[in-house]
């Protein structure tokens, strides 16, 4: 799976990782109350990505 990753990285290089993307998400945040906020909405969706499968469930 790793190659699979590395191809569509080297193909598609401008693309951000899920992390970076999170992390300049965080870094746009304006005081402490938003950057909290914004940490709990990453929090949020990764555990609403896994669900379905915690639960046996496919993801839709």
């Amino acid at each position: 799976m790793s190659n699979l990753t590395e191809l569509i990285q080297a193909l598609l290089p401008h693309l951000a990782t899920e992390a970076e993307a999170d992390e300049a998400y965080l870094n746009q945040s304006v005081d402490l109350n938003d950057l909290e906020r914004r940490m709990h909405e990453i929090d949020v969706r990764g555990r609403a990505d896994t669900t379905g499968l915690v639960q046996g469930l496919f993801l839709p």
